[in-house]
Formats: structure tokens, C-alpha cells, sequence
């Protein structure tokens, strides 16, 4: 079992490093359905491995071994991982629980106040306009999923730029992009490790929005300047008192690398990158079912009677009466017995050879 963790820990490793980088080359839309799936899927690794790990320990407690089909003592002696390591996989474990449980709650409290602001009569048409001076717009998930847009934003810009911001937000809405955000954040609440690629994942989301205002506008330029206002606006503005909200906006994630790559050529398709990414997320599940399979095989040969001693069939031969059988000679008295008769013969016939056959007198 040892070498199938260790072998999940490095692909855990290696994605962590090197999925936001490659996230970055590959075209939003790509990144963010790559990129998700392969974080959702390692935290569920990392959560398997660990309970794995705990469990083999747990499996040799008595108590907890009478409960299955496995004896505890060979478990422990079948059991290569050393106790501090599936003691601090336990630890782990639970701390893993907790931070993605306490991520959890958070969004579902940010969640409930974001559906309070933009409460409102339901309408054909999802835009909903905030009395509010902050400048922001944004877009709430699935269900009751609206386009919430301030007055102080819509006071700011241009007629063209308000064009800009609802395409950008009405892609989050199509798309349900703030699932996707929910998502990568719930990974990396189970693995801290995964917070970069999380990360990585929230600015796809909003470059895979900015690719889609800049396709129904037919301007980059103008796309890349709207962001950029936008972000000076909230910047300028007195900043109201509210935490991280689970929502998508158009000023979301890092802006001058979203204008820096507006200003560039459309994104291209990458397939080294991709299929790098996908050759990672194979070799988690690989390494996973590893994992899987040598846990079960392990409790499977714990469960299995231990095999019997030499001593064990002398016992049995002992008790168990032999069958009646004819006496034979041993093998050395026969033996034995055939040289002491047939030597003599031989000797006198060699005798009477070299006499010519007339015995000797006397």
C-alpha cells in the first residue's frame, strides 16, 4: 500500500504545481472544464487516500475488527504503514472535513445576502437594476439566477460599455460560471494545496466571460477598456463593508492580466497543455484504484485463515492411525540382505571361470 500512496501523493504534487500554469495557456472555456473536474477529483483522492490510511490502522482496534471479517493481529502484521503515519492520515482527515464543511457554510451565509440584494419581482428579462452607488454588476447562481447591476455602474459608463458588462455578465449566466467558481473553492477546502489551481480556475471563468462580450461586441479593445474602467471605478469608490461573495463580475480575479490578454490575439488551443492536464487527472484516478485495490486486498488476506506449520501437520499425522499394511523390510535391510546372498555367488563363479570348472580338492 505504501508505494500506491506515495505514487498518488506525487500526482497530487505535480498537479498542484503545475495546473495553474497550465491553465493559463489553454483557452478559458478548456481551462475551466479541465481544470475543475481535475481539482474536484484529486480532493476526493486526497480524501480517499487519507481515509484509507486511517481505516487499516483502525481496522486492528479489537472492537472495531469484530465488526468485520478480518483478524486484527494479522492485519498487523500484514499492515506495511507505520502507525504514526495512519494516525496523522486520521488527523488529516478530519481537518480536511472541517475546513471543507466550514468553506461550505460560508457560501451558503454569502449565498443568502446575495439573494437578498437582488430580490425582487420576477421578470422575463434576468437584468436586475440595484439602487446602489457602489459600481459593480454581478451575476447570482442557479436557482433564481439574475444579473444584479448598480446605478452608481450604469451612471459611469458609456452606452457601449453597458453593452460590454451585460454580455460579459449574461455569459456567467448561460454558463453558470459561479457553480464552476463553487466548485474549485469546495477543492480546495478538502486540499489547501489546491488553492493556487482554484485560483487558476476563477480567472478562466472570467476570461472564458470576457472571450464571449468580446465575440458578441466584435471589439476587444473596447472589452479590455470597460474592465479596466470598471475595476478603477471600485477602486476609487469607498469600499462598502461585505466579505467574498460567491457571485461572478465583471471586475473579478487579477483585471491586468484579463486586459493584458484582451488586448492580445484570441486564445489558441494548446494540445501539449491539454493533454498534460488530462494525463494527470488519469494518473490520479490510476494511482486512487491503486490505493483502492491494495486496501482491499490487504483486509482480504487478513480475513483468510493462517496457513498451517510444518508442526501443525506432524500434530495431525500423529493423532490420525496409520491404515493396516503388510510388513515390508526397511529399505536398508533389503539392501543389506541382497549383497550378504548374491557377493558370495558372484565370487564363486568367477572361481570356477578361471579354473575351467574343477573345483578344487578339499
Amino acid at each position: 500500500m505504501t508505494g500506491a500512496v506515495c505514487a498518488t501523493t506525487l500526482v497530487c504534487l505535480l498537479f498542484a504545481l503545475t495546473a495553474p500554469r497550465l491553465g493559463k495557456l489553454l483557452p478559458p472555456a478548456t481551462a475551466t472544464r479541465l481544470l475543475v473536474p481535475a481539482a474536484l477529483a484529486v480532493a476526493a483522492s486526497t480524501l480517499f487516500v487519507l481515509g484509507e490510511l486511517g481505516f487499516t490502522w483502525l481496522g486492528q482496534v479489537p472492537a472495531i475488527a469484530a465488526l468485520g471479517p478480518w483478524s486484527p493481529k494479522r492485519l498487523d502484521a500484514l499492515d506495511p504503514v507505520p502507525d504514526p503515519l495512519a494516525a496523522a492520515s486520521l488527523v488529516l482527515l478530519a481537518a480536511a472535513v472541517a475546513h471543507a464543511s466550514l468553506t461550505v457554510v460560508r457560501r451558503l451565509r454569502a449565498l443568502a445576502a446575495v439573494y437578498r440584494i437582488a430580490r425582487g419581482p420576477r421578470t422575463a428579462d434576468p437584468v436586475l437594476v440595484v439602487d446602489n452607488a457602489w459600481p459593480d454588476a454581478f451575476t447570482t447562481p442557479a436557482p433564481a439566477a439574475r444579473i444584479v447591476i448598480t446605478t452608481g455602474l450604469l451612471r459611469a459608463l458609456t452606452p457601449q460599455e453597458r453593452q460590454v458588462v451585460l454580455a460579459h455578465e449574461h455569459s456567467h449566466l448561460n454558463h453558470r460560471h459561479v457553480w464552476w467558481i463553487l466548485a474549485a473553492e469546495l477543492a480546495a477546502g478538502v486540499n489547501p494545496l489546491l488553492r493556487r489551481t482554484a485560483k487558476a480556475a476563477g480567472q478562466a471563468v472570467e476570461r472564458w466571460a470576457d472571450e464571449d462580450a468580446a465575440r458578441s461586441v466584435g471589439d476587444r479593445q473596447l472589452v479590455a477598456r470597460t474592465i479596466a474602467r470598471a475595476a478603477l471605478l471600485q477602486h476609487d469608490a469607498p469600499h462598502p463593508a461585505a466579505g467574498a461573495a460567491p457571485v461572478a463580475a465583471a471586475t473579478g480575479s487579477d483585471v491586468p492580466a484579463r486586459v493584458h490578454a484582451l488586448l492580445g490575439r484570441p486564445p489558441r488551443r494548446r494540445p501539449l497543455a491539454l493533454t498534460t492536464l488530462a494525463a494527470l487527472l488519469v494518473a490520479s484516478t490510476v494511482a486512487t484504484a491503486a490505493v483502492e485495490r491494495t486496501g482491499e486486498h490487504l483486509f482480504d488476506r487478513a480475513a483468510q485463515p493462517p496457513p498451517a506449520t510444518v508442526r501443525d501437520h506432524v500434530h495431525v499425522h500423529a493423532r490420525v492411525p496409520a491404515p493396516h499394511r503388510a510388513h515390508t523390510p526397511a529399505p536398508g535391510r533389503v539392501t543389506r540382505h541382497l549383497h550378504s546372498s548374491l557377493v558370495p555367488a558372484l565370487a564363486r563363479d568367477r572361481v570356477d571361470r578361471d579354473t575351467g570348472g574343477d573345483r578344487l580338492p578339499g
